[in-house]
């Protein structure tokens, strides 16, 4: 190929192989303008390489936020997990918080439901334990004269 013939900019990689790049700096701190800057690109063209990236990866868009937070609080809790194992209180409590954001995440805080049969004849047994504490209180009866 001539000189002449030779592209006088370098082509930027595809979309395709750009979104896994993008999403990956998101995931890890960066903003999207951040992202736009070093990427050569407006941030509504970030912004829809990151919406394609998503939608080719997860179904639902409730879902693509929690994945996404799932995994930048992951990020975060890898980071700090050092500084927590030698004993900083500040981090410990800061772990401890990303802890709980990711049990929310992930649909440990909710109340299991309790099913009938794990309370069937509850409220007979808790009758009979409420007459016989009245009962202990009330001491034995009482004959009149």
């Amino acid at each position: 190929m001539p000189l002449s013939e030779t592209p006088s900019r370098v082509r930027k990689p595809a979309r395709a192989k750009r979104g896994p790049d993008i999403l990956a700096a998101l995931v890890a701190g960066a903003s999207v303008d951040d992202i736009a800057k070093a990427e050569g690109l407006p941030p509504k063209r970030v912004e829809k390489l990151l919406r394609d990236e998503l939608q080719r990866r997860w179904v639902a868009p409730a879902r693509d936020y929690a994945r996404l937070q799932i995994a930048r609080l992951e990020a975060m809790s890898a980071r700090l997990s050092t500084k927590a194992e030698k004993g900083d209180l500040p981090t410990i409590d800061r772990m401890l918080r990303i802890l709980d954001r990711l049990d929310r995440y992930h649909g440990f805080s909710k109340l299991a439901t309790a099913t009938t049969d794990d309370h069937a004849g509850a409220r007979e047994r808790l009758i009979a334990k409420i007459n016989a504490a009245a009962a202990r209180q009330l001491g034995p009866p009482r004959e009149e004269p």
